[in-house]
């Protein structure tokens, strides 16, 4: 994966938010930064394992984040469009591959999400309407 460097300017009270749960869960303000932001956009990274473990260390923020977090639109709609055709028989295997991943990624997604709610939850927060 290629990295790029970027210099970002952020308000103060953002930045010792980040800085704080940074502190608070042991890891640098530029991991934190870099793990919220897949975690908003894009693909769930391949590492969601990880995310997975480490989920407990997360900021209510942060495990909000994930909760509100929709599929990204274009693999909804490949998905819907795959689905559709694979009922009528017509998907190549390249197709089937795709859709099966995003598939996996739908359900790892699922999970990420129902693990912050359960998170959420148990520190106080009402997540019934989300459930």
């Amino acid at each position: 994966m290629d990295e790029h460097t970027l210099v970002l300017r952020i308000p103060d009270d953002l930045f010792h938010r980040v800085q704080q749960a940074a502190s608070e869960s042991n890891r640098p303000v530029e991991t934190m930064l870099v793990e919220s932001l897949a975690l908003l956009f894009g693909d769930l990274p391949d590492s969601n394992g990880a995310i997975l473990a480490s989920v407990e260390t997360l900021s209510d923020e942060e495990l909000w984040a994930i909760v509100h977090r929709p599929l990204a639109w274009a693999q909804e709609v490949r998905l819907k469009e795959l689905t559709a055709r694979s009922k009528h028989g017509g998907l190549s295997e390249v197709e089937i591959a795709e859709m099966n991943h995003l598939i996996d990624q739908v359900d790892q997604y699922v999970l990420l999400r129902s693990h912050a709610l359960l998170l959420l939850k148990q520190r106080g927060h009402d997540v019934e309407v989300l459930a």
